[in-house]
This record gives structure tokens, sequence and C-alpha cells, in this order.
């Protein structure tokens, strides 16, 4: 990539719409669908949007706009837009304190707060200016071509808990500069596909995982969330071919696999496979563990790891199965890549690589990193003397202690610092805490340390100093958590004991916290009474405590923003269930969790993250619904004989299926199994072939549990696509809104049975249409085609006589045929109107189609009096 010449950020997306037109730059969940967005369309929408925001809320060249919005495809359009009107963003994480967020925003006097959640954060007050986000492009405003240059890019504020926050003020320049620079790296082109797991509001994901894929003409798509099934899902759909991660995802996602390996293969033979694989090219690793690969898409190549240190055995792991693993090394201050390791794997592992390119690197002789170049930020946000503490005559000093070998890689040894890096990334300043437990009364002082845990994960520990007699340190604990942001949050702590009552000090009376000790008491890994409660054992284990009590809330206990999607897998392993995306949340106590887990479903499935790597691709296949249909002509036999039975065929209502959107849902009465033929002759007569072609029949996987061979005839022959109900409906859904928006059209049956048409004349609820019709519109995005039908019970009947003799063929179908006429009629597409509920739209459908449906018997009472 050649060294850009713009100044503002927004450029690239211009240059991105001009180079790669048609690409996809960004994909993301809307509704229960994907949307995708070309290089065209994310100009067209950042433009719009620019006026709007410029419009709707007066933002103008250095205004500071916060952004608390979660990652998605509107993300980065809203990012674009403000960087085109000169604005200053300050991106704040979802989890950010109420502390922390108060002095933010009384620091930086924000011109709006731009909110994207579903609920309002607690820190905002009723005179801060407030706006939700919107979706670009439905607020009016025309779309001007100026661009307005600003300097500073973003304000990104490292975290803290009491005091003055420290904000970064990174530059468009600084930016651009690793944007070019990381093309080094980082090897990225069109074609390459990218999966965002990191919030947009940590400059890794914000710089590596947006800006440098954009420029390099790569698409980016938004995981939902950081849960397996959803991680999964699209990396299968998307393909996805590259990943921005930090040590925990890794360390969580590689455990998982590892797992499911141990768990299927024999011990001889998993050993052996692990060997082998390190004595064999790195391509010839991805065909021994092919099956892996197949679950994660079957294109993963490249992992780019930042944020905190990387264990080796997490890099070794991944590489063994022929996934390359960079790891990088970065501060906010440096926008915020400083080094990062080169993909032909000439890095050693343990490395953090060679300084990016323009980036100038040298050791103190403590061995503390300095680093000067264009990526350093211009100083911290109204914050001189800080400032001056870490930039002199232009070096920016890291903090971090290292050493540089012989061929020039940088090796990290530690912190010169107190700072404590986390391995999402996400830094904990220890005096911020200790300054909050110093304001408990029991507390006279306190020093908080961070202790490893095995695969790279940390947890924080206090030592405390007590003003009287010891209290349960515990107690503290929870105290002190309610008044801290998630990541920041104590796991343990213990108190003092030492000869001096003093922590070890320095001359100037600073605690040396490298001479701390360990803590002691780690408790057992499943105490004794917490063997019959999961969610108790699930807690124990994952934040290594000895005993807890039932009014405690995730958040006294020390659940935080790092340990939440580790405590999730935990209790979905130990209980079998499978937990909704933002089930757990910090003032939930431990009984409101254990009654909220046991009211869940049973899910047999089990193993959390290991189970969804099992069951990766255990949906119903893609391949019925798009090549498979040719198997539909096997079907051809039963129209033939429909056609043989029906002594006449009356279709109405043909100038409704005119001008038809993309995605589309028929609905309507169900008789009897003739109604589906009916239904593929009656596009087929009124000029919609195509969509009888590509027709799929949305039915309740239950159903089709213990189908077996049938279920899969059923699915070749007539395109019935099985909704998966509990632990992937939401992946079910997914797909089945790929296939409504590539063309297929969708049947559904809203009565769920057969239904005699006197329950339908006599109001009987039995004839009732289900809501979830409404549902399955929404998350299609679909209108709804209705239609009645009529006489298809008279050609089969729907359940055999009690004295029926002849053959009942598989699925309670009687083997018998009569002949008589059919008729069926279809009405003007119908969607949700606003304010409408789902059980609203289902009973106007089901009034409307009731009405087709006598208008169908009428055609054929006419037909049969014309033949008298």
């Amino acid at each position: 990539m050649k060294p850009t010449t713009i100044e503002n950020l927004y450029e690239s997306v211009r240059q991105r719409a001009e180079r790669y037109p048609e690409s996809i730059a960004f994909g993301g969940r809307q509704g229960i669908g994907w949307r995708a967005v070309t290089s065209r369309e994310l100009l067209a929408l950042v433009d719009q949007l620019a006026s709007e925001i410029a419009v709707n809320l007066g933002v103008v060249s250095g205004d500071r706009v916060v952004l608390w919005i979660p990652g998605s495809w509107q993300a980065p359009v809203y990012h674009f837009a403000l960087w085109k009107l000169g604005a200053v963003i300050v991106p704040l994480d979802k989890d950010t304190n109420r502390e922390l967020a108060v002095a933010i925003m009384r620091s930086v006097e924000p011109r709006v707060v731009l909110v994207g959640y579903d609920y309002r954060p607690e820190w905002l007050t009723e005179s801060d200016p407030v706006a939700e986000w919107w979706e670009p492009g439905t607020r009016g405003g025309e779309a001007t071509e100026e661009v307005v240059t600003n300097e500073l890019a973003l304000i990104a504020f490292t975290s803290g808990s009491t005091g003055n926050p420290k904000g970064c003020m990174i530059s468009h320049a600084n930016l651009l500069h690793e944007v070019d620079a990381l093309a080094d790296n980082v090897p990225l082109g069109p074609g390459c596909r990218l999966a965002s797991v990191l919030p947009l509001s940590h400059l890794l994901e914000l710089t590596c995982g947006m800006l440098y894929p954009l420029a390099a003409g790569a698409a980016v798509h938004y995981v939902p969330s950081r849960r397996g099934p959803d991680i999964l899902s699209v990396f299968q759909q998307q393909r996805i071919t590259h990943l921005i991660a930090v040590p925990q995802l890794l360390g969580l996602m590689g455990d998982a696999i590892d797992a499911q390996l141990r768990k299927t293969l024999p011990s001889p033979v998993y050993r052996t496979l692990l060997t082998v694989a390190t004595r064999v090219p790195f391509a010839a690793r991805r065909r021994l563990f092919s099956a892996v690969h197949q679950k994660l898409g079957g294109e993963l190549s490249m992992i780019a790891c930042g944020g905190a240190a990387l264990p080796r055995e997490v890099q070794e792991a991944w590489e063994r199965f022929g996934i390359r693993v960079l790891q990088g090394y970065g501060a906010s201050e440096c926008a915020p890549v400083i080094a990062c390791a080169v993909a032909d794997g000439s890095t050693p592992v343990g490395s953090v690589g060679k300084p990016i390119r323009g980036a100038t690197m040298r050791l103190t002789l403590e061995g503390e990193v300095l680093v000067r170049g264009p990526n350093v930020m211009r100083g911290y946000w109204r914050d001189p003397t800080r400032t001056a503490e870490v930039l002199q005559d232009g070096w920016y000093s890291t903090g971090d202690l290292g050493r540089i070998d012989e061929g020039g890689n940088l090796w990290i040894l530690g912190r010169a610092r107190d700072l404590i890096v986390l391995p999402s990334g996400l830094n904990v300043w220890p005096e911020d805490l200790e300054a909050v437990l110093r304001a408990h009364p029991a507390v006279k002082d306190a020093a908080v340390m961070a202790v490893s845990k095995p695969r790279g994960g940390l947890l924080l520990h206090t030592h405390l100093i007590p003003t009287g007699d010891p209290g349960d340190a515990r107690e503290i604990v929870a105290w002190v958590n309610q008044r801290l942001a998630a990541h920041q949050r104590l796991a343990t702590a213990s108190w003092w004991e030492s000869a001096s009552g003093d922590f070890p000090r320095t001359a100037t009376m600073k605690v040396r916290r490298h001479l701390l000790p360990l803590p002691t008491e780690t408790g057992p890994a499943v105490p004794p009474s917490l063997i019959g409660d999961p969610v108790g054992r699930a807690v124990a284990r994952v934040l290594k405590l000895t005993a807890t009590r039932g009014d405690q809330t995730l958040a006294q206990l020390g659940v935080d923003s790092l340990t939440t999607l580790e405590l999730q897998t935990q209790i979905e392993d130990e209980s079998g269930k499978t937990l909704p995306d933002g089930f757990l949340q910090g003032d939930l106590t431990l009984d409101d969790l254990r009654r909220a887990v046991e009211a869940l479903p049973d899910d047999s499935t089990g193993d959390a993250l290991a189970h969804d790597l099992e069951a990766a691709g255990g949906n119903t296949s893609r391949w019925p619904f798009t090549w498979g249909r040719a198997f539909r002509t096997f079907a051809l036999p039963l129209d033939v004989l429909f056609h043989r039975a029906a002594t006449r065929i009356v279709v109405s209502g043909a100038e409704n299926l005119e001008d038809l959107p993309r995605a589309v849902i028929f609905a309507g009465t169900h008789r009897s199994y003739p109604d589906l033929p009916l239904l593929r002759y009656a596009l087929e007569k009124t000029g919609r072939a195509e969509l009888k072609d590509r027709l799929i029949i949305a039915a309740a996987s239950t159903l089709y549990a213990n189908a077996g061979l049938l279920g899969l005839i059923g699915t070749l022959l007539f395109g019935i696509y099985p909704i998966q109900q509990y632990r992937r409906q939401r992946e079910s859904l997914s797909e089945l809104a790929r296939l409504a928006n590539d063309g297929s059209a969708i049947l559904i049956f809203p009565q769920g049975h057969h239904t005699d048409p006197a329950l339908e004349r006599a109001g009987d609820p039995r004839a009732n249409f289900r809501p979830g019709v409404a549902h399955l519109a929404d998350a299609l995005g679909a209108s709804v085609v209705p239609f009645g039908a009529a006489g298809s019970d008279l050609i089969v009947p729907p359940h055999p006589a009690a004295d029926f003799r002849g053959i009942i063929i598989p699925g309670g179908i009687p083997l018998v045929i009569h002949r008589a006429p059919v008729a069926i009629c279809f009405g003007p597409p119908l969607r949700r109107q606003t304010g409408e509920s789902p059980a609203a739209f289902a009973t106007r459908l089901q009034q409307t189609c009731f009405a087709l449906a006598r208008q169908a018997e009428a055609a054929i009472g006419a037909e049969q009096e014309s033949r008298i």
C-alpha cells in the first residue's frame, strides 16, 4: 500500500469507493438478517449522515462528540460522518463506570452524547446533551461535498476510577500513519474478510479492525457478541479470514477447540496429532486439523493479537492448527501499535516484533521502552503536567521494561510503573482502586496487585491494612466493587501480616509492589457445599472463591467485563442450559441468578463454547436450498398426481403477485397435504415460476427432530426448512433470512396444523393464526402475501378416518386420493403497521386469509354448479 496523502480519515472512505466501489466494506446484523454495505453505499451513507448530524445536532468543527454505541455496521458510518464535519470523537466503552464517565464529560464538554444501546447510561444527567443514534439516511438533509479538516480525530481516555482521567489526543495524521505502516506486518487486501469482536472504543479495534481493513480493500463483519454461537455463526456465514483479538478471547476459543479434540479423539491419536503438527510445514497443519478449520468457517488464516501479553502456549496452540498469530505491542498514546510481528513466521514466538515503519524505539539505562514517531499522540487532553511526564523531546515513555534481541525484535519483560494491563487490553491503575478501598472505615491502607491465571488471565487481589481489628475481607471487596467499573473489580482480598505493620516501601514511600506476596488462599476448585449448585460452582471456579452469599450481586463478587464471558461459559457447562445475550448483569444477585438459570429450558447439549464448536454447522445445511433445489424434480410425480386428482384448479388474485419485494412470505390457511402442490401450481400459473422453484417451507425443528430419513426427503423434495427453537435459533433464522434475501420465497402455515374450515367459520380458537408469523416477517424484513385455499381436504383427507383400513405412509398420511376441484386466492401483501403488536398483525392476517378462503370456496361452488 502506498503512503496516503490525505489529511482527513473521511477521505479514506472516498478513496475506497473509487478503488473498490462494489466490494463489501462492512457487514453486521440487522434484525435477524445480515446487512452488507458496499464501498459505494458506505460513502453515500456517510455523506448523508454528516448532513443529518450537522442539521439536527448542530455539530461543527472542533466539537467533541461522545460515542456510546455498539459495534455494528452503523458504527463506522458515524465515525466517518463526524470526521467529515471536523468533530472530535470521544469513544466510551459500554461498561464505563459512573465516576470515570462523569469526569470525562466534565473534561471534554461535549456538544452531544450519541447513545446506541437499549438503555440510558446511569452517568448521564438531565442537563447533558443527549441524542439516540438513528439509522443513517433517515433524517433528511442534503448531503454536501465539503470536508472540514481538523487536526484532532479523537480523544481516547485511559481507564481510571477516581481523579482526573487521561485523554490521549490522537490526530488524523497519527491514525493515517498507522494504517499505512500496518500493511508491512498484517497483509490484507480485497477478498479478505475480518471479524470484528472487540469494541470500537478500544483503539486496537478502531485502528487495526476498522481503519486499516477499509484502506486495504478488505471487508469487516461485526460479531454481535463475544459468545461462542455468535462468533462461530459469523465465521461460517461470512467465511472469515482474519481476526483481531485480545489474549483472553484467544485463550477461551483455544481451550474450547482443545476440549473438543480431546473429546472426539482417542488419547494416543490426540497426542500424536499435536506432535506431528509441530514437525510439518505450516500449510500441512491446516490439512491435519481440517475438522477444526471447518468449524471456524474454513478460511481463517491469521490472527493479530494485542492489548496485553499473549501467553506463549496460547500462540503455539493456534499455530499448531496452521493459523498464524501475530503478536503486537502498543499503547493508547501511540494510536496504538508500536511494534508487531510479521506474517512470514520469522518473528520469534513470545516477541512482539520490530517497531512499525516510521517509529523509532530505544531503551533507557533501566530498560524502559521509549518510542518516537508519527504515531505518538499530541499529548493528554487539557493536562500539560502529565503530558510532560511521559513526552520529552518527542519521546514517549511507555512505562514498560523490555529488551531488544540481535534481530531487532522487542521482548516485553514487565512494567516499570504500576499500571496493570488486563488481557482485554483495558488498563487498571492500582492507585484508583486503593483510593476507593481507603474510603472504607475498616481499611487504613491497601495495595492492589494482579495475580496471573492459567492461559493468560488475571485476577485483581488487594492486601489490606486494618484500622482496627480485622473483619471479613470479603465484605470489603463487595462494598468496593459496587463503586468500581466492571473491569476494575477485585476478586480477592487478604489482611496484611507483617511485623512492621506496613507494606514494603521506597525511600519516597511508594509501595514496592513487586515485593508483595501472592495470595496464599486460592480456595478449592469446587467447595463441597456447592456440589448441587451449578451457578455456585461456576462462580467458585471462575472467581476462585471459597464461599458466597445469595444476596451478593455479581458486581460485588468481582465479575467484571473480562470474566462475564468466562462465567457465562462456565454456567452453561455446569447447568447444561443456554444463557441468552446480556443475561449476566452486575446488579443480579446469586439467588436471582440461580432462579433465572433454573427457569431456562433444558439444553442437553451443554459444554458451552466447546459444544458450539462441535455443533457448528449443525443447523440445516444451506445446500438443499441452493444447488440442492435440483432434487425438487423428484417431486414431479406428486405434482402429476395432484393434477390428475384436481378436476379443476382456480387461481385468483394474480395481480397481487406483481412487483413483490425481494424478501417475501406466503402465509395462508392449511387444509391438507395438497396445499403445497396447489401453491406451486398457482405460482407457475401466475408467471412467478422463479418463486415456485425457490420455495422454502418454514417449520418448527421439533416436528422433524426424530424424522430421520423422512425429514431429509421432505427437505430435498419440498424445501422444508426446520427452524431451530432453542440453542441456535438466531443462527437458524439468520440463515433463513440470507436465503430470503437471495430470492427464495418462504411459505408458512400460521395455523400450524391441518384445520377444518368449519372451525374457521365458527371462530374456534383452534383455527387461529399464531403470532410467530409476525416475528418471522420482522426477522426477515419480509412482506406477507396472504392466501386462502379450498378443496385440498377433499382430494386427500388430512387425517385418516377411525375405520380407515388402507395404507398410511410415514407422517400419518392416508394413501387415498379423491377427485375434486381446488382453488386458491391471493391478497395484497401485508406488513406490520406502526405500533401494531405481533398478535394484532396475526389477527389481521387471519381475517384476510379466512376471507380469501371463503372466496376460494365460492369459486369451487360455482365450478360445481356449472357442472350440474
